[in-house]
């Protein structure tokens, strides 16, 4: 399995990381413990931890009733060579950020008030100074304030990713070259920003915004060209990864475990009445301990999954309304299950950009696959997404896709329930309804049926922690409507 990381070593890694990106400059404050906690998910010893290696490092300092301070520090950010070596990797991380935020602005500004959001007087002040890289700093800052008022903690955590990858304080702190070409496309600050997102037309915002957002683009490449030319020869290219896991420094072994025995259990790879594989045959499978294996089937047994009867394995179980709802009283799970929740709200605004990439390269022979995969039993969207990810060649884009659905694998359970065959029907139907958009050529449709595929998923979830389990915290998760993100 591949290496875990801890809850301490995520949180110390991406602070150090956004210290020496320049995100965090010197003498600025970092957020107070409390935001901290709220951001990365953890607890307050975990913060306390990393804020105190950071003061032995000396990249911060700690002061009593005081946020963190960041200290002048001879950790080296990128260079010129090493920015024109990840060049193309950079511009895919802007070019999927363009395709992205738009829909998530669009939504997350539905039901909130822009005048309201913390940054918003920082950034109407960028706007009068006329200063560019300050009023993308602005603008960067009210970005998050709008993603955040969502209260979806994967939206806030994507754009922190979108910020450290796509080296935003390089271009904003550090390249001598930004000035002058931020200076040639004034659209894109704040101000244009602000005026969008208060038009009531969800149509229009999206349009205006993704005009915006290909300004930004184009100013990313201007400056690579700027850079480019003022070095004797260009770098090789050295491809980069993008990188966002939403279940870091959670991602334990045993819960991988956990969430790979409940997508086969929900799959009916073991279906009801089967026993699992024994512990050792497991810890094989896994490359783990017999302890890391009994601690998962430990907790697959209090959620309803399995029981362990002596002397014959674990048999896999199908839950009952009696466990589930025990299981819901813990806090871990609950909070696992809101996460699951947003991670659908999640995969509904990103089946727009991702239908909008992949339609195009769908060929007669895919369309004649899915056709015949149609036809099987089973959940016809499971078929529909490896064929996408397969086509999504946009990297960041395809990671943040198929690391939104690993997400969701925890409510496997809910998506399979056994009174829920109407809504599988009503999948299996809405997906069909998609591949016969894309044989037709009406992409902007197919987006509308994957979104919906989702949208359904997320409304029959809810309603059925709701009624019965009692997880009237379910209904906190905002489902994306329809008519605002054509």
């Amino acid at each position: 399995m591949k290496r875990q990381e801890t809850r301490f070593s995520y949180v110390y890694e991406d602070l150090k990381k956004r210290i020496a990106s320049g995100q965090f400059q010197p003498d600025s404050k970092l957020p107070s413990s409390r935001n901290l906690c709220e951001e990365y998910n953890v607890g307050i010893a975990t913060i306390t931890r990393v804020l105190d290696t950071l003061k032995a490092e000396k990249l911060i300092d700690i002061r009593i009733r005081q946020a963190p301070v960041v200290l002048p520090n001879s950790l080296a950010g990128p260079g010129i060579s090493t920015m024109l070596a990840q060049r193309d990797s950079i511009l895919q991380v802007y070019e999927t950020y363009g395709r992205l935020l738009p829909y998530l602005l669009v939504f997350a500004a539905h039901k909130c008030s822009i005048e309201s959001m913390p940054h918003y007087r920082q950034a109407q002040r960028a706007v009068q100074q006329g200063i560019c890289s300050e009023s993308w700093k602005a603008l960067i800052a009210l970005t998050r304030d709008i993603l955040g008022a969502t209260h979806n903690p994967l939206l806030c955590d994507l754009h922190t990713a979108f910020e450290l990858q796509g080296n935003f304080a390089y271009f904003l702190e550090k390249c001598s070259f930004s000035q002058d070409i931020m200076g040639q496309r004034p659209a894109f600050d704040p101000q244009s920003i602000i005026d969008v997102l208060s038009e009531r037309d969800p149509v229009e915002q999206y349009h205006h915004l993704k005009a915006l957002y290909q300004d930004m683009s184009a100013i990313i490449k201007g400056i690579f060209t700027q850079m480019s030319d003022s070095v004797t020869q260009a770098p090789a290219q050295v491809p980069v990864s993008f990188e966002w896991n939403p279940l870091r420094g959670k991602d334990y072994y045993y819960t991988r475990i956990v969430r790979d025995l409940t997508r086969k259990i929900g799959t009916s790879v073991y279906s009801s009445g089967t026993y699992l594989p024994y512990e050792a045959e497991l810890a094989k499978q896994y490359g783990v301990s017999a302890y890391t294996v009994r601690k998962a089937l430990t907790l697959l047994e209090r959620r309803g999954y399995t029981k362990t009867l002596n002397g014959k394995g674990t048999m896999v179980l199908t839950p009952d309304q009696l466990n589930t709802e025990q299981a819901l009283l813990d806090i871990t799970t609950k909070r696992d299950a809101l996460t699951y929740l947003y991670s659908l709200q999640l995969m509904v605004l990103l089946s727009y950009p991702v239908a909008a990439y992949t339609a195009p390269h769908f060929s007669e022979d895919d369309l004649k696959a899915l056709a015949a995969q149609n036809k099987k039993p089973g959940i016809a969207l499971a078929n529909l997404f490896q064929m996408i990810f397969k086509r999504l060649t946009l990297v960041p884009l395809q990671t943040i896709w198929q690391e939104t659905s690993q997400v969701t694998e925890w409510g496997f359970y809910f998506a399979f329930y056994p009174q829920g065959a109407d809504a599988i029907g009503q999948l299996n139907k809405i997906t069909r309804k998609a591949y016969h958009c894309l044989r037709s050529g009406n992409n902007a449709e197919f987006a509308e049926c994957l979104a919906d595929s989702y949208r359904l998923i997320l409304t029959s979830v809810q309603a059925y922690m709701v009624e019965k389990h009692h997880f009237t915290e379910a209904l906190s998760v905002q489902v994306p409507d329809r008519d605002s993100l054509k």
